[in-house]
């Protein structure tokens, strides 16, 4: 994952406001109500990203054979819900990603299904894994699961079955 998004995400993140009520609105026209539902779960800020990806999912597809499809927009929109599993706040969140990045994958493999600290880390490094999950427990679209799943992941990405234009506007959406 390209980390110099991350501190102005960060920083972004601290104000506590909902979307806007015309962005919502637009998140309601995208979604399936399974997925409105999976959507809502998520906390302010994380609603708000995905908004912002999503718009630019949208103006990275225009004028491509994909603009306009909501599979695209309903990825970007979903593809963050696995870090609800890990139950980490904003600065949790900063924490395992330093701390993993840290500790090595081995190492946070081995923390995986632990009690505590060191096991909400490892649920928070493989949010992806759990995003699907929750997409498809959910009913949603398969489309949006395979992009929570494969989101991190370049060799996901290219096996995911999304078409490599749709693939990398997702990931320079949310790498931006």
């Amino acid at each position: 994952m390209a980390a110099a998004h991350l501190p102005r995400r960060f920083f972004r993140a601290l104000w506590p406001g909902p979307p806007r009520a015309a962005s919502v609105a637009w998140v309601e026209g995208i979604l399936e109500p399974n997925e409105l539902a999976l959507w809502r779960e998520l906390p302010n800020h994380d609603r708000r990203y995905t908004i912002a990806v999503a718009r630019r999912v949208q103006q990275e597809l225009a004028g491509t054979e994909y603009a306009g499809d909501p599979r695209w927009l309903a990825a970007a929109l979903l593809h963050d819900t696995g870090k609800l599993d890990a139950g980490l706040g904003i600065v949790g969140r900063s924490a395992a990603t330093v701390v993993g990045s840290l500790a090595g994958s081995a190492r946070v493999a081995r923390w995986r299904g632990r009690a505590g600290w060191r096991g909400r880390v490892a649920d928070y490094r493989v949010h992806d894994e759990h995003g699907a999950a929750r997409i498809r427990a959910a009913g949603g679209r398969e489309e949006a699961a395979r992009w929570a799943y494969a989101h991190h992941d370049a060799d996901r990405r290219a096996e995911s079955g999304i078409p490599p234009v749709v693939a990398e506007a997702l990931r320079v959406a949310d790498d931006a």
